[in-house]
């Protein structure tokens, strides 16, 4: 256990070197502050009629962050991690080091699921505030929370498919294209054919409106985690499967 935790620690500091991140995580204030900004301006024109969502700015902001923002960010940090650093070699000073492959893998899965919760907290953490301190304050701070905590599930499940792809490629650019096309095309096919969006993971990227605000049997729900942890399994055994037998 010391081993695998030192090594997620070894992981997260190497993305956390990197400075993009920071930059994305003001990027990521800049739109909540922004929008509050667009807001204000629009009342003050309209008289107080307009009105895009700040009192739940902490729910309305989470779908284009769930669904787009936080994706990215994941792509790009499993392409960091692990085609990056086959592509310049440094992945091997780290499997030199005295732990196992299995360990390493998971480790930097959990460092880059760290770095994505790191995004989703400060999402929260700010969409809260902004709510706080300028709609008379917050209304729904634990379906938020809930919400937020829940959403965790599909980008676990969308991280699994990053680094397995990863695998796939010695390019970083390459697995960069191939997951947002892959991501892309998944979301487009469950759009038009809504027959489809419920056997796709992706489907799933706003998990808790399955879990607040409606009233699903308790089979069906069952089914549906079922989906997941499906996907969840082939996508853990097979990426670590071409992780372990690659030759670096």
């Amino acid at each position: 256990m010391k081993l695998y935790l030192a090594g997620v620690r070894n992981e997260f500091e190497k993305l956390r070197a990197k400075k993009k991140y920071f930059v994305f995580l003001i990027i990521e204030i800049a739109i909540c502050v922004l929008l509050l900004l667009i807001e204000t301006a629009l009342k003050r024109v309209s008289g107080g009629l307009f009105n895009i969502g700040i009192v739940d700015m902490s729910l309305v902001m989470l779908t284009f962050f769930i669904q787009v923002y936080i994706p990215l960010i994941i792509f790009m940090a499993s392409c960091d991690l692990f085609s990056t650093e086959i592509q310049d070699g440094t992945i091997k000073a780290v499997l030199m080091r005295p732990i196992s492959r299995l360990k390493i893998f998971l480790g930097k899965i959990t460092a880059i699921m760290l770095l994505a919760c790191v995004f989703l907290a400060s999402l929260f953490i700010t969409t809260i505030l902004i709510e706080a301190l300028f709609s008379g304050g917050v209304r729904n701070f634990w379906v938020s929370f809930g919400a937020y905590a829940l959403d965790i599930v599909p980008l676990f499940i969308l991280l699994l498919m990053a680094v397995l792809i990863n695998q796939s490629t010695k390019s970083s650019t390459l697995a960069m294209f191939v997951l947002i096309l892959t991501y892309t095309l998944l979301m487009i096919v469950g759009i038009l054919i809504p027959q489809l969006s419920g056997l796709l993971f992706t489907g799933y990227s706003q998990w808790h409106n399955i879990w607040i605000g409606q009233t699903i049997p308790f089979w069906p729900m069952i089914s549906k985690i079922g989906l997941l942890a499906g996907y969840g399994t082939i996508f853990m055994s097979a990426g670590y499967y071409l992780f372990d037998r690659r030759e670096i």
